[in-house]
């Protein structure tokens, strides 16, 4: 009885020896997964290196004919909000009576006003006394961009790593170009982005703290100290020349002239000019260029809030999201 006992044994200590030089063999020939996309913008412009400003002019756009509808938050100057929600979903304002602030909007020559009640109805009330200043009448919109870059794309698919702080703008973005472009001779993919930057508004902190009853969280809470408006647009390139091709036109303006490498390229560009945050679809070089020349409609469009500043209600230190 011992001997068959041993040959069974022997036959399963083989056949797992042979499975698993079987699995080894298979896991060998597997291909590596391939590398997640990283984009590397090439800029052209960028005045924001220096900044301590928040970007946020992507983060709550929507898609004007798709379902990506805009959730721009209720903000404004002097709101306050835990900081675990500054510049991210801006839920959870502390409303709290808050003393009289002075707010500055930084045209040409500076409008001050006072803001008695620090609430979203009358933030909009001195917005629209200030836009009709005699002050605002020596602003004039900005005709160079603040940012301005384009990155290559390895398919569509990235375009969602491109709008970390939006994927689901890269996303219905990369559904826009797949139903828009013909590839079957395209060479290259890029990704671009151009921010116009328009007036800030800043307000100055009372010198004994901004609310009138000290919350317990105070710690723990962060203010918009300025906003900053303006437009933006987005846009994709599928071109039968390369990238860096495409990149060198762009540096060197071509994309404006019609004999440019670029008008035989296609293109979807997405503005987004105004404080409902809906993106415009529209697909020439064309329209681009109009967007570059004139990205402020007329002198009574401001665009939306692109950047803030957030500080810490209890000792007036800048927040930056990471501390």
């Amino acid at each position: 009885m011992k001997t068959p006992i041993k040959s069974i044994l022997a036959c399963v200590v083989l056949l797992f020896m042979v499975s698993s030089c079987d699995k080894d063999e298979i896991e060998g020939t597997l291909p590596p997964e391939p590398e997640a996309f990283s984009v590397q913008w090439d800029s052209f412009i960028d005045n924001s290196a220096e900044s301590t400003d928040i970007f946020i002019g992507t983060k709550y756009i929507g898609i004007q004919g798709w379902p990506l509808v805009a959730n721009p938050p209720y903000i404004y100057v002097g709101a306050t909000f835990p900081k675990n929600t500054f510049a991210s979903s801006f839920d959870r304002e502390v409303k709290g009576n808050k003393k009289p602030v002075d707010l500055t909007y930084r045209f040409p020559v500076p409008y001050t006003t006072s803001m008695e009640e620090v609430k979203g109805t009358d933030y909009l009330k001195k917005l629209k006394e200030a836009m009709s200043s005699e002050e605002y009448k020596s602003y004039t919109p900005p005709t160079r961009p603040y940012i301005a870059k384009l990155a290559k794309l390895n398919s569509l698919a990235n375009l969602d790593s491109c709008f970390s702080e939006n994927k689901d703008f890269g996303n219905t973005f990369e559904r826009i170009a797949k139903q828009e472009f013909e590839l079957e001779n395209a060479k290259s993919l890029s990704v671009g982005k151009i921010v116009f930057k328009g007036f800030t508004v800043s307000m100055v902190t009372p010198s004994n703290g901004l609310f009138v009853d000290t919350p317990t969280n105070l710690s723990d809470l962060v203010y918009i100290r300025t906003l900053t408006y303006g437009v933006t647009a987005y846009f994709v390139i599928a071109s039968e020349h390369s990238y860096q091709d495409v990149l060198t036109a762009f540096k060197g303006n071509d994309y404006k002239t019609p004999e440019g490498i670029l008008q035989n390229s296609q293109i979807i560009l997405l503005t987004v000019s105004d404080v409902n945050q809906e993106a415009t679809i529209k697909s020439s070089f064309d329209d681009l260029k109009e967007f570059v020349n004139k990205p402020f409609s007329n002198r009574e469009a401001y665009g939306y809030p692109i950047f803030c500043k957030g500080f810490y209600a209890e000792d007036n230190l800048v927040f930056n999201g990471d501390n």
